[in-house]
C-alpha cells in the first residue's frame, strides 16, 4: 500500500505518524524541517502537499477538518 503513495503522500503520512494532528501549515514546516529532508523532496510547496493530503484522504488513511488556522489533518483511527 504504502508503495503505490506518492513521495510526497508518504511525507505527510510519516509527519503525522510522529507528531499528530497538524494544520496544513505546520505540516509544511515539518517538510522543510531536517528531519524530513530524505522522504519529503518538494512537499514544501502549497500544490504538492494538496494533491499529496487528498490522495491519503482519497484513500482513508487521514482525514481533514476545516477549522480556526484552516485545514487540520490527522490519521483515521483504525
Amino acid at each position: 500500500m504504502m508503495s503505490t503513495l506518492t513521495a510526497n503522500a508518504r511525507c505527510v503520512l510519516k509527519i503525522l505518524e510522529n507528531t499528530g494532528p497538524l494544520t496544513t501549515s505546520q505540516i509544511l514546516e515539518y517538510a522543510q524541517s531536517v528531519q524530513y529532508t530524505d522522504i519529503c523532496s518538494d512537499c514544501a510547496g502549497g500544490d504538492a502537499f494538496v494533491a499529496a493530503a487528498n490522495q491519503l484522504v482519497d484513500r482513508g488513511l487521514v482525514t481533514r477538518e476545516f477549522g480556526k488556522g484552516g485545514y487540520r489533518w490527522q490519521l483515521t483511527r483504525k
